[in-house]
């Protein structure tokens, strides 16, 4: 599905299930403790984290099923959309 010729991913509990897989994995998500914050997964959807003062340290955006599936492009999507 794309909305204004950008991919949209549906916040669904299948795709959150996919995304909790690879957040766990994921340097930038562990080092912030992502998971404290809101949204805390599924960013590609959702939006970025409520965090403050991230540093950019590793990203598994683009080894996600989500990703691919709906043909996303860069990444950092916890830090910006």
């Amino acid at each position: 599905m794309f909305e204004s010729g950008k991919p949209v991913v549906e916040d669904t509990e299948e795709n959150r299930a996919i995304c909790r897989k690879y957040c766990k994995i994921c340097q930038n998500y562990r080092k912030h403790s992502l998971e404290k914050f809101k949204p805390n997964e599924l960013f590609c959807a959702c939006g970025q984290s409520s965090a403050t003062d991230m540093k950019l340290i590793g990203c598994f955006c683009s080894g996600c099923e989500v990703y691919i599936k709906h043909h996303l492009r860069g990444g950092y999507f916890c830090v910006r959309r």
